[in-house]
C-alpha cells in the first residue's frame, strides 16, 4: 500500500474507533451498558473486516481497551463473556475437519518426497528430529520452572466453569503401562464418532493411517488427494476468516479475565509463562539448529545464523513462515550455498510440515493450563502432549495466529478445558512472532544440511 493510499484508510479506521467509543461513552452515561458494548463491538467489527489495520495493532489496541474496562469496576464488561466463548467455539467447530484434512493431505501429499528417494528420506527425517527435539526442550524447561503452579486462577468464575465444562482429565496416579494403554484404546476409537463428538485422539490415528494408505497406493490416489488439497485450503481459507476476528474474541475474553481473576495475578502468571517460552525457544534456536548445522555441514553458527538474517527478520514482522519463503529461498541459496533443485524441495515442505517453534509452544502451553488448573499430568499425559504437539503443529496453518487454533486440539487431547485457551490470546501475537523465527530458522537448518549430505555423501569440514 503507498503512503497516498495508507493515509485515508488509517483516516477511516480512526474514525471506526473515534465513533465506537464515543458510542459507548454516551450509551454507558445513559446508563445503558448493553448498547455501549454493542456500539464497541460493531466498531472492532468493522475494523476487523474492512480496516487495513494490521491484526497486531488491532489486537493490542483491544487487549489495553480489555484491561483498562477490567479493572474498572462497574464497567460490566463481563457482560460480553458470551461473544468470548462465542470465539472459542467458532475454532473449535473447524478443529476435527482440519486436523483430519491437513494431516491426511499433507502426508498423502509426500509422494515429491518419495520420488526424490534419499534426499526426501533425509528431509522428512530431519523435520521429525528437529521438531522433537523442540518439544523436548519445552517439556523440560515447563516442569523445570513449574509456571503456573500455585495459581488461583482456576478459583475465579470463568475457570472453574470451564473446567466443569471439559472432560476429564487422566488420572495422574496411574502406572506407565495402564496410561499408555489408556490413550491408545482412546486413540482407537471410531473415527466417525470422533469428529462428531470432537475427539482429537482417533481423528489423528485415522487421518495418519488414511494419509499413508494414499500415499501407498501413488497414482491411484491422486484424484482424492486433489480432492482432499481443496476441501483442506478451503478449511484454512475459514480459519484465516476467524483469525480477523481475534481482536474481538480478545476483548471479550481479556476483559473478563481481568475483570474477574485481577489483572496483576494474571499478569504474573502470564509473564512467567511467556519467560519460559521465549527461554525455551532461545535455546533450541540458538543452540540446538546451529549445533545440529555444524556437526552435520561444518558451517558455523554465525555464518548460519547472519546467513539466514534477512529471513528471520520477515518471519519476526509477518509472523508467517508461508509469507517468509521467498525470502528464506533467497538467503539459503545466494548465502549457504544450497542448490536451487534443494531448497525448491525441503523449503516448501517445511513452510508446510515443519512447525519447531509452534510445537513447542504448544507444549508448554498445555503443562502451563495444567498447572493453573493443578492438574498434575502424568509421564504418559506428558508423552500424549509430545505427540500431538507435534502432530497438530504439522497440520497448522502457515498464517499469523494459527496456533491459537492448534492450542485447542493439545489441551482437549489430555482433557483439559478448551475454553482456557482465552488465557493464552492475551499474549500468542507476541509470541508468535518469535516462534515463527524458529519455524524459519529450523527449515533453513534442514535445507543446509540435506544440501551437504546430498552434495558430499558425509558432512562438511567446511566452515
Amino acid at each position: 500500500m503507498t503512503s497516498s493510499q495508507a493515509s485515508p484508510a488509517r483516516a477511516a479506521s480512526a474514525r471506526a474507533y473515534g465513533a465506537g467509543a464515543l458510542g459507548f461513552a454516551i450509551a454507558t452515561m445513559l446508563g445503558s451498558p448493553e448498547v455501549a458494548y454493542a456500539a464497541l463491538l460493531l466498531a472492532m467489527l468493522w475494523l476487523a473486516l474492512r480496516s487495513n489495520l494490521s491484526a497486531n495493532v488491532q489486537i493490542g489496541v483491544a487487549s489495553i481497551a480489555a484491561v483498562a474496562l477490567g479493572v474498572w469496576d462497574g464497567s460490566g464488561i463481563e457482560r460480553i463473556e458470551v461473544v468470548g466463548q462465542l470465539f472459542i467455539s467458532l475454532l473449535k467447530m473447524l478443529i476435527a475437519p482440519m486436523i483430519l484434512l491437513s494431516i491426511v493431505y499433507g502426508i498423502a501429499g509426500m509422494s515429491r518426497a518419495r520420488d526424490f528417494g534419499s534426499i526426501g528420506t533425509r528431509t522428512l527425517l530431519l523435520y521429525v528430529a528437529t521438531m522433537a527435539l523442540a518439544v523436548t526442550t519445552g517439556l523440560v524447561f515447563v516442569n523445570v520452572f513449574d509456571p503456573g503452579v500455585g495459581s488461583s486462577l482456576r478459583d475465579s468464575e470463568f475457570f472453574s466453569r470451564a473446567l466443569a465444562d471439559a472432560g476429564t482429565a487422566p488420572p495422574a496416579d496411574l502406572s506407565l503401562s495402564a496410561s499408555l494403554v489408556r490413550v491408545l484404546r482412546s486413540a482407537l476409537g471410531n473415527p466417525i464418532r470422533a469428529l462428531a463428538d470432537g475427539q482429537i485422539l482417533p481423528v489423528v490415528t485415522f487421518a495418519v493411517m488414511l494419509g499413508l494408505a494414499l500415499l501407498q497406493l501413488g497414482e491411484r490416489a491422486r484424484p482424492l488427494v486433489s480432492v482432499l488439497g481443496a476441501a483442506n485450503a478451503a478449511v484454512m481459507q475459514m480459519i484465516a476468516w476467524f483469525v480477523r476476528l481475534a481482536p474481538i474474541g480478545i476483548f471479550a475474553l481479556l476483559g473478563s479475565l481481568v475483570a474477574s481473576t485481577g489483572f496483576v495475578q494474571l499478569a504474573q502468571h502470564l509473564g512467567a509463562f511467556a519467560a519460559v517460552v521465549l527461554g525455551a525457544t532461545l535455546v533450541h534456536a540458538g543452540l540446538t539448529l546451529p549445533l545440529i548445522v555444524r556437526v552435520m555441514t561444518g558451517v558455523s553458527p554465525l555464518r548460519f545464523l547472519s546467513g539466514i538474517q534477512p529471513a528471520l527478520l520477515v518471519a519476526f514482522s509477518t509472523s508467517s513462515s508461508a509469507a517468509t519463503l521467498p525470502v528464506t529461498t533467497r538467503c539459503v541459496e545466494s548465502e549457504l550455498d544450497v542448490e536451487p533443485e534443494i531448497s525448491s524441495f525441503v523449503l516448501p515442505l517445511g513452510a508446510t510440515v515443519n512447525m519447531d517453534g509452534t510445537a513447542l509452544y504448544e507444549a508448554v502451553a498445555a503443562l502451563f493450563i495444567a498447572n493453573v488448573y493443578g492438574i498434575e499430568l502424568s509421564l504418559a499425559s506428558q508423552l500424549v502432549v509430545f505427540a500431538i504437539a507435534m502432530v497438530s503443529a504439522i497440520g497448522a496453518p502457515g498464517i499469523p495466529s494459527a496456533g491459537m487454533v492448534t492450542m485447542v486440539v493439545v489441551l482437549e487431547s489430555v482433557g483439559l478445558p478448551a475454553e482456557a485457551v482465552a488465557l493464552l490470546l492475551t499474549i500468542d501475537r507476541v509470541l508468535d512472532t518469535v516462534r515463527t523465527m524458529a519455524n524459519v530458522e529450523g527449515d533453513a537448518a534442514v535445507a543446509l544440511c540435506v544440501s551437504r549430505l546430498s552434495r558430499d555423501g558425509a558432512p562438511s569440514s567446511s566452515d
